[in-house]
């Protein structure tokens, strides 16, 4: 069984990734930066969902979800991680 990378981690791994799928500078991502002061519209946040369900091998439910910053996107991706892992 794969355990829960840290936030660190995950972060880490978002930064490496993001730049092929999302326009943003990766070094904006931090803990808590708010996705809209960083350019990350509504269309952006659904690619960075995309890229972190491949990524983390993990489904993300995005009808209703409530993020507005980096550390908001973090917490779902961990949530998603926990609930698809037994």
């Amino acid at each position: 069984m794969v355990s829960l990378p840290d936030r660190a981690q995950i972060l880490d791994r978002l930064r490496v990734v993001i730049p092929d799928k999302v326009d943003v500078d990766p070094s904006l991502l931090v803990p808590g930066a708010r996705l809209a002061d960083i350019g990350i519209d509504s269309f952006a946040l659904i690619e960075l969902v995309f890229v972190a369900e491949e990524e983390f091998k993990i489904k993300i439910p995005v009808e209703g979800m409530q993020v507005t910053t980096v550390d908001d996107v973090l917490e779902v991706i961990e949530r998603c991680w926990r609930v698809s892992r037994p």
